[in-house]
């Protein structure tokens, strides 16, 4: 007889997927000399995305198997 435990951790990390940066820069603010004075959000990563993957969230698997 025998008797086995198992574990298993599937995206332990718990990775984000981040979606595109945003890219319009037609509010963009310069300053009179030239410089660039406000970038009104160009640039910046606000939401993941979500890609219907079967193992994106956090899981853990725990077993026991009784062999005879």
């Amino acid at each position: 007889m025998n008797l086995q435990f198992r574990a298993e951790a599937l995206n332990a990390t718990n990775t984000p997927h981040f979606s595109n940066p945003a890219a319009n820069v037609s509010n963009l603010q310069v300053n009179p000399d030239g410089s660039v004075k406000n970038l009104n959000g160009f640039g910046v990563i606000t939401n993941t995305t979500r890609t219907c993957r079967q193992y994106d969230e956090r899981g853990i698997r725990l077993s026991v198997r009784f062999g005879f």
